[in-house]
């Protein structure tokens, strides 16, 4: 694996540690070199083949490590489309096949070592540019070591890549399968981000495929220590990412696994699109958090893409009643998640579904004076328009609560009808009526609410059930011999709190 602890690892790795060093030039700056220099010299139809580098006329594994090098490099030129080969990868490729060939030799001089390139353009036979680099005779017995870098299993056509500074600079759109993870490693891609104009935004969609458990970090480009976005788990054991980058010049992407000890292959996707957000947009944050009056029409909105986030900010000039509630809400027909901040972005409260329809609601009691953050997402990366309203408003009172559990039971006599209502979220009721005498009854729902309705013992056991007897309310018609029972009232879906039913209690003979 890339990261194994070898001997001939540590051997390269304090070699070009030396070479950034000393006065010989490393095998990453003539690779640097090379690689800017060869596409002034070559067409884009055709083949590069990186030849093998040889010493004392025999291939040696330091010309393995300068085609992964070089090849890395011309691969991440933006612009560079010709198709590089390395010989060392294709040993039964015919070198007189190849438009152009890179090799060279490494031949040692009284004061150290020479590696001498030509770039031959084999339909004439021509050089087309040559390089000559000093290298320090303590490093160059090291890279004369056994291959590393085609040895390795976690190698690809990118690395090396484990730092900011040797990201390939790759053009969007990016698609590329087949890149590995070792243990502990890191794969960093960097890719530019010019300036769309006028009211556009960029874009960007960065994801991960396969069967390895990917971790992806974006960093800008003036920040490669701490991350702008991350993401884990979007789709299994991928990740994903998606924002807009307001700020042009060069970003970085880090690609790891979960964790240290996994390892394995993955592919990686990148683009970038010119689009135009939503109304209000960018309000990420409190600073740029759009306001939401209490009491006025609902105010149009859009979740743009995966984890975008509108905040709005709610200024509440007196303190809540005893009874009263502010109530925020979403109404639209995707499925949105709201959570309730304070001013100084502490928790208050969040919510999924208590609204219509996979809508948010929330209901914040209690508090005084201020202003408050109202922050709207998708749920798993739900996009779409909605439209949010903030009201203070006193909610349909339920007598009957608290009656959450059997033990709880509010109590309903024969002839009697009760007006109810389920809130919060994930409300139920539980009633319980004594019959002094057998006969048959009839115990229902009437109102607008799709309600189901379950009728057990005074020991528990479960007797009937019923949801649709009409116009989707319940009801229970039963010969019923004296003694105590118990009905559990349970809303189907969503259900609001301005949402009401009656429960009826009826002897019919």
């Amino acid at each position: 694996m890339k990261k194994s602890v070898l001997l001939s690892v540590l051997l390269v790795v304090a070699a070009l540690a030396g070479f950034a060093e000393g006065p010989a030039d490393s095998l990453f700056g003539a690779a640097d070199v090379v690689a800017f220099d060869i596409p002034e010299h070559i067409g884009s139809n055709g083949e590069l083949l990186l030849g093998a580098v040889s010493y004392n006329q025999l291939p040696v594994s330091l010309g393995d490590l300068f085609a992964d090098l070089t090849a890395n490099r011309l691969t991440g030129r933006s612009g560079f489309g010709t198709a590089v080969v390395k010989w060392y990868d294709n040993p039964d490729y015919p070198p007189g096949r190849a438009s152009w060939l890179l090799s060279g030799s490494l031949y040692e001089t009284g004061t150290g070592f020479v590696l001498t390139l030509q770039l031959v353009d084999n339909s004439s036979g021509a050089q087309l540019a040559g390089w000559d680099f000093t290298m320090d005779p303590v490093f160059v017995e090291s890279l004369l070591a056994p291959s590393i870098m085609a040895d390795m299993a976690a190698w690809d056509a990118y690395e090396p890549n484990d730092r900011p500074d040797e990201a390939p600079l790759v053009s969007l759109p990016f698609s590329a399968e087949g890149l590995n993870l070792g243990e502990g490693d890191e794969d960093w891609f960097a890719f530019e981000v010019g300036s769309p104009g006028g009211d556009m935004i960029q874009l960007l969609r960065a994801r991960t495929t396969g069967a390895t458990d990917t971790y992806l970090e974006l960093y800008s480009p003036d920040d490669t220590e701490w991350p702008v976005a991350e993401n884990d788990d979007y789709d299994g054991g991928n990740a994903l990412i998606e924002m807009p980058l307001a700020v042009p010049g060069i970003w970085y992407l880090k690609v790891r696994a979960y964790d240290s000890a996994t390892s394995g292959e993955y592919g990686l996707d990148l683009s970038m699109e010119s689009t135009l957000l939503g109304p209000g947009e960018p309000d990420e944050g409190t600073d740029a958090a759009s306001t939401l009056s209490v009491g006025r029409p609902p105010t149009r909105k859009q979740i743009d893409y995966t984890g975008d986030e509108d905040w709005f900010r709610i200024v509440l000039t007196r303190p809540l009643g005893r009874e009263e509630v502010l109530r925020i809400e979403t109404l639209s027909d995707i499925d949105t998640t709201l959570t309730i901040l304070d001013e100084f972005e502490g928790f208050i409260m969040s919510d999924d579904d208590s609204g219509a329809q996979s809508n948010a609601m929330a209901m914040v009691t209690g508090i005084g004076p201020g202003t408050y953050y109202a922050v709207v997402s998708g749920y798993e990366g739900t996009v779409g328009e909605y439209s949010i309203m903030a009201n203070i408003t006193v909610p349909v009172r339920d007598d009957y609560e608290d009656d959450n559990s059997m033990s709880q039971a509010s109590r309903i006599a024969p002839g009697e009808s009760q007006r109810r209502n389920f809130s919060p979220v994930g409300d139920v009721d539980w009633v319980t009526f004594t019959l002094p005498e057998p006969g048959t009854y009839s115990i229902r729902t009437t109102g607008n609410l799709d309600t189901f309705m379950e009728l057990y013992d005074e020991s528990g056991n479960l007797l009937e059930e019923n949801d649709d007897a009409e116009d989707y309310n319940a009801e229970i018609i039963n010969f019923f011999q004296a003694g105590d029972y118990f009905v559990l009232v349970t809303p189907y879906g969503n259900v609001s709190p301005d949402d009401v039913y009656s429960l009826v209690l009826e002897k019919l003979e």
